[in-house]
């Protein structure tokens, strides 16, 4: 079963500011005032047309304001809202970049800068900016919660922990908080502690599905499963189409040996995820204990041609094969399977030969 992460995250709308142009008498300086002026009246019809959802308008104004002004700082940050909700990453650290050079002290644009980097699992890239964020604001709650977050995905559990609960203390009602906490618990085998946490950001956001189910999974590593489905269910009633959910509803299916409600969740998951290696291969292992051998093969099959490294897909694979007498095709997968996972190759080398043993005993 897959561990999911904790991917909520804090969109910052476009900020609307007046910058007060300074005094002059010289033309020149009339001059500076009336682009300060066009820069801001630009950037701020961004805003109208990014909140009626008219993104590219609003990217074109902002372009606008920055040629009148290049040292307008939240120009280049509010471009930088806008390509980090269409997915542009890229695009959206070099705006970024822009905005902290003109304002170092721009705690906003290292947050963002941040959230970003996470999302794109730039993850010591992230801390380094949160980290700035803090010095700038040390009770920025939503700062405190992306870090945690990043140590999270980096293995820091404690730091993680630790990062949370100062976010927690800052400001009680922070969702994400809660939930980056609970992972971080389970991580630690805290798991009371964990899904205590994630009780809590249910409460908060009782919308959230991805907090259904992460708790489901909980509950599933507990064998609470009945628990574990009923948070699974809750998830898909409020995201219909979550795939980890509807991934993780089938495992706890089969665990119940209710292959074939599995079944069908499983395809539905890899119709809507088609490249999703993990469904491949958790639809071969119900397939496996359904006795439906050849389908279970080609899952597992489809499964490492996604993810040619999927080790666990390499061994079930080569089990498979022994198991119809193919021994060649199962040797073949543990030459392959000896460079993944070393540890892995020989466990199935002695499956594969265990009937090949010499019995020196009779010599």
């Amino acid at each position: 079963m897959t561990r999911h992460k904790k991917l909520l995250w804090l969109i910052l709308v476009l900020v609307v500011t007046q910058v007060a142009p300074a005094l002059g008498i010289d033309r020149a300086n009339q001059q500076q005032d009336q682009t300060v002026f066009e820069a801001i009246a630009l950037n701020n019809q961004a805003t109208v047309d990014f909140d009626s959802g008219q993104y590219q308008q609003a990217i074109n104004l902002l372009k606008q304001a920055i040629s009148r002004r290049p040292d307008l700082a939240m120009a280049h940050y509010n471009l930088a809202c806008i390509y980090q909700v269409q997915s542009r990453f890229a695009l959206a650290i070099e705006a970024l970049k822009q905005a902290v050079r003109i304002n170092p002290n721009f705690t906003d644009a290292h947050h963002l800068m941040g959230v970003v980097y996470n999302k794109t699992g730039n993850f010591t890239e992230a801390i380094e900016c949160f980290k700035r964020a803090l010095k700038l604001r040390p009770d920025r709650a939503d700062s405190l919660s992306e870090l945690g977050f990043a140590d999270l995905m980096l293995g820091n559990n404690q730091n993680a922990v630790d990062s949370c609960k100062e976010a927690i203390r800052l400001k009680p009602d922070l969702s994400v908080a809660y939930g980056n906490l609970g992972n971080a618990y389970f991580k630690l085998g805290r798991r009371e502690e964990a899904i205590e946490s994630l009780k809590n950001a249910q409460r908060l956001e009782p919308d959230c599905a991805e907090f259904y189910n992460n708790l489901g999974y909980m509950y599933a590593d507990a064998g609470r499963v009945s628990e574990a489905i009923a948070n699974y269910k809750h998830a898909l009633q409020l995201a219909p189409d979550n795939a980890e959910a509807l991934n993780n509803l089938a495992l706890a299916y089969c665990s119940l040996r209710h292959e074939g409600e599995a079944i069908e969740l499983l395809e539905r998951v890899i119709r809507l995820k088609p490249s999703m290696a993990g469904a491949h291969y958790n639809l071969g292992y119900v397939y496996s204990k359904a006795r439906r051998t050849k389908r279970a093969i080609e899952s597992y099959k489809q499964a490492i041609l996604l993810k040619p490294d999927f080790g666990e897909a390499h061994n079930n694979l080569a089990i498979l094969y022994l198991q119809r007498g193919e021994r060649g095709l199962a040797l073949e997968q543990y030459s392959l399977l000896k460079t993944i996972d070393y540890q892995m190759a020989e466990k199935l080398f002695a499956q594969i030969y265990r009937d090949r043993v010499l019995d020196v005993s009779k010599h």
